[in-house]
C-alpha cells in the first residue's frame, strides 16, 4: 500500500488510485515504454510514474483514478473531472504539480494531457468564485468545511476540445 491522505477515512481513493496506476502502468509497458514507479518524495509533488519514451526522454505522470461527481453519487462520472487547485493545506493542488502529463482514467480509456495545457484550460474557464457545496462546483473553486482546498468540476471535453490528448485504450 502507498500513500494514504488523512483526510482519505475509509481508504477508498487509495485502493481506486493503486488500481488506475496498476492499470496505467500495464497499458505503458504494453506500449513499449519504459515504466517506473516515483519515489515517496516524487508523489509528495504529484508524480506517479517516470516514463521514458523510444527516443529515451523521460517524463513525469501523474494518475488520476476514475471519481464521483460527489461522495454519495453512487457511479462514477466520466464526463465531469475534479481539477485540485489547492489541497487541504492550502498549498499548490496537483494541478500546479511537478507532472508533465496528468492521465484521467475513464472507463474504457485513460486520457492523458500535458499538464501546462491543462492549467492553461483550467484558468481560463474556472472563476474565482467560491462554493461550499460540490454540486455548485462546475467553473466554480469548492473549498470544504474546515479545510483550506479548492477545487474545482470540468468538463472533460473542454479538456479534449481545448488542447492535444493522448488516448490510451484500456485492454
Amino acid at each position: 500500500m502507498g500513500y494514504r491522505n488523512s483526510y482519505d477515512y475509509s481508504g477508498d481513493n487509495q485502493i481506486s488510485g493503486e488500481k488506475a496506476e496498476d492499470l496505467f502502468e500495464k497499458i505503458a509497458i504494453s506500449k513499449g515504454l519504459k515504466i517506473k514507479k516515483a519515489t515517496f518524495k516524487q508523489q509528495l509533488s504529484h508524480i506517479d510514474f517516470l516514463i521514458t519514451n523510444k527516443e529515451n526522454k523521460t517524463y513525469f505522470m501523474d494518475v488520476k483514478a476514475r471519481k464521483k461527481k460527489s461522495r454519495t453519487s453512487t457511479s462514477f462520472s466520466d464526463d465531469l473531472v475534479w481539477i485540485e487547485f489547492k489541497n487541504v493545506q492550502g498549498h499548490d493542488g496537483w494541478l500546479y504539480g511537478s507532472s508533465n502529463f496528468i492521465a484521467f482514467e475513464r472507463e474504457k480509456d485513460f486520457v492523458i494531457v500535458p499538464t501546462k495545457n491543462l492549467i492553461l484550460i483550467c484558468e481560463k474557464i474556472v472563476t474565482s468564485k467560491i462554493v461550499d457545496k460540490s454540486s455548485d462546483a462546475l467553473y466554480c473553486k469548492y473549498s470544504r468545511k474546515d479545510r483550506k482546498d479548492e477545487l474545482s468540476l470540468i468538463k472533460m471535453q473542454d479538456i479534449l476540445n481545448g488542447t492535444k490528448v493522448q488516448i490510451w485504450l484500456k485492454e
